[in-house]
């Protein structure tokens, strides 16, 4: 049991409440009992060391005064007996340990352990971190902070148990000066706020131990929310039958490329053609018409100055693209207002500029696809970028309710929502970080929902695929990767 575990995580996430509520239900339904639960723990950090470090290194464990702590005296005793060189640095007062954490420490001491005050830093080769795990929820102490900073400028292997301290598991926040880890052990369940946000880079590399209680733990809880994988999006790509003509694959039409903007509207279009849209019309400033049409002649584009222009293109239209690189002049204005009113029932992805007007003017939209960057998602909802950011979750929850849309919020982790239910993509890297990512997104999505997809699933396989393209074309090279090169991996992706 120890040594069951892995980088290939499950699909379900939760929150550390749930955790916290019903682990014990789901160890004694297992036989285990909570001191059992610890050590288990425990021994699966020490496994993996040993699986992954000779036992050579020096080893400072970091310890707190709740059970975090007690699973990191654990890790610290059978290190011991394992042969490596190992210290104990508490952090936090063990006046109040939990009676199963005091057993540990004790079993730690018994076996010729000691704890130390202050300990040289820069002997270590490994660094363990059994502070505050799930447990917690606001900022640390100043002096936790210096101590934790200067812990993440050694040269050491920074290994966190179960939670990196600073990390806050049900937002995803990071608290100033968190501890970086290269590697997180989790327990149990996966906790929602380490996969999006700063908190995914924080947590480094991520591997899971179920500690033989998982699967009665999932028979108790409702997961907050599910991982996209693999296998289940790429059984969503759309099936094109060997009957098929291009008006059975829909028909995109992106509005964008305001003056001097040309570059996100061919884009996006270009990305609905590679993803299998059967048609595709783009809706212009009359000065990018040909900037637009260059090199790609299967594009359909139009020099668009007033509303009557754009309404006989809306009504040939199966999917609306509205926003990139519309900018926010007059002309941006009333080209969107007529894709809200005339294109009200019809499916729109709304992006980048569509975005930011759609905030001047807040509506519901229960036939759209919402796609923020926490900036334009801030605006949305009218707060500030560090509020969405503290707790993307509730931002992106909120800008479901608000506009009754679904709901894409881009980032490390991208969440995807629709009504009361919530996604966490697992692809993409920082790659993703160039200009013209986003427009690639929307136009994706775009090409998903005109082959009949539903929202929900075209905004999920969308993420997928834009973030899986992504690690796949920076194979050869992460930067300098332009959102042009996914183009031909898309293409082989999408089938």
């Amino acid at each position: 049991m120890y040594l069951n575990y892995s980088t290939n995580l499950p699909q379900q996430a939760y929150s550390p409440q749930q955790l916290r509520e019903n682990e014990a239900h789901a160890a004694k339904h297992c036989g285990i009992s909570m001191t059992e639960l610890m050590a288990t723990a425990g021994g699966a950090v020490a496994a993996w060391v040993q699986a992954h470090y000779a036992n050579n290194q020096r080893v400072l464990v970091l310890v707190g005064s709740g059970n975090n702590g007690g699973d990191g005296f654990v890790v610290a005793e059978q290190l011991m007996r394992a042969g490596y060189s190992v210290q104990v640095w508490p952090l936090l007062s063990l006046a109040h340990l939990g009676s199963d954490a005091k057993e540990m420490m004790q079993r730690y001491k018994d076996g010729g352990g000691e704890c130390v005050a202050k300990p040289n830093l820069h002997q270590f080769e490994l660094i363990i971190d059994g502070v505050f795990g799930i447990g917690l929820d606001r900022p640390m102490s100043p002096e936790l902070q210096d101590t934790f900073t200067h812990l993440n400028e050694l040269r050491a292997v920074r290994i966190a148990i179960d939670v990196p301290s600073g990390v806050n598991a049900t937002s995803g926040e990071v608290y100033p000066g968190a501890f970086a880890a290269h590697h997180t052990l989790t327990f149990i369940g996966l906790k929602q706020g380490m996969l999006t946000g700063r908190a995914k880079a924080q947590c480094g590399l991520l591997w899971f131990a179920p500690l033989g209680v998982d699967q009665a733990f999932a028979h108790i809880c409702m997961p907050k929310a599910r991982r996209l994988i693999h296998d289940e999006m790429m059984r969503k790509r759309p099936q094109r039958q060997s009957c098929a003509h291009k008006n059975n694959a829909g028909h995109v039409l992106v509005i964008g490329g305001g003056p001097g903007m040309a570059g996100a509207a061919r884009l996006a279009s270009e990305a609905a053609l590679r993803c299998g849209a059967g048609l595709v019309s783009v809706a212009t400033h009359p000065d990018n018409v040909m900037a637009v049409l260059q090199g790609r002649y299967e594009l359909m584009v139009h020099g668009v100055e007033t509303q009557e222009q754009l309404m006989p293109l809306i009504d040939k239209a199966s999917v609306l693209v509205a926003g990139p690189g519309l900018g926010q002049c007059q002309w941006a204005q009333t080209l969107l207002q007529q894709v809200l009113k005339q294109g009200k029932d019809k499916i729109k992805v709304l992006d980048a500029d569509a975005l930011n007007l759609l905030a001047q003017n807040p509506q519901e939209l229960e036939k759209a696809v919402l796609t923020p960057h926490p900036k334009e998602a801030a605006r949305l909802l009218n707060i500030s970028v560090a509020e969405v950011e503290a707790n993307r979750f509730a931002a992106l929850t909120e800008l479901v309710k608000h506009y009754r849309a679904t709901a894409l919020l881009k980032g490390p982790g991208t969440l995807i929502a629709c009504e009361q239910r919530l996604w966490i993509n697992s692809s993409g890297s920082e790659v993703l970080a160039s200009a013209g990512m986003g427009d690639v997104l929307s136009g994706i999505i775009a090409a998903l929902l005109a082959q009949g997809l539903s929202a929900q699933d075209a905004t999920c396989l969308g993420a997928y695929l834009h973030g899986f393209a992504a690690e796949q074309a920076a194979a050869q090279g992460g930067k300098g990767l332009l959102a042009s090169d996914l183009f031909p991996v898309l293409r082989a992706l999408v089938g």
